[in-house]
């Protein structure tokens, strides 16, 4: 069981290291005055942007046009998702000042956004799988090793 959480985290930090800055190269709108808090992010991740993930790996044209709508896509996707998380703690909070006793209730506020979020995460695992097989598996090697250089950085501190 160890292992095999093992491996899905390691596959998960991968996607979100890796791939998923490929995805935070558009500029968010509003970046610069900290309207965009995943813009601001970007520049901590692995690449940042598209242009250095595209300089580091060597993709081409296309594989960059490729990845950025793979993330386009996934970012509609999750949208209502996204939505329905953004007030779900007020909203078991709500429930529970209007109706103390009502612990089904706020519990089930709770399950419906462990389930969104759970979508959520099931979606973008779907988006790094796509995104990793438009690179090749030299590309896909050196994106490994810059993971395992980032998990070492980050080990150090």
């Amino acid at each position: 069981m160890k292992k095999r959480t093992l491996i899905l985290t390691a596959a998960v930090i991968l996607a979100m290291l890796v791939v998923v800055p490929f995805a935070l190269a558009q500029h968010r709108l509003g970046s610069r005055h900290g309207h965009g808090c995943m813009a601001g992010r970007s520049g901590m991740m692995m690449f940042g942007h598209l242009g250095r993930a595209k300089a580091a790996l060597n993709l081409s044209d296309q594989q960059a046009a490729d990845i950025k709508k793979i993330f386009t896509d996934l970012r509609a996707q999750n949208e209502p998702y996204r939505a329905s998380i953004r007030g779900g703690m007020q909203s078991v909070a709500q429930a529970l000042i209007a109706n103390p006793n009502d612990i089904a209730a706020a519990r089930a506020l709770l399950d419906k956004q462990n389930e969104a979020e759970r979508v959520m995460k099931s979606n973008a695992f779907n988006a790094a799988a796509k995104a990793l097989n438009v690179l090749s598996p030299d590309q896909r090697a050196k994106a490994a090793t810059f993971l395992q250089q980032r998990i070492a950085r980050q080990a150090e501190k």
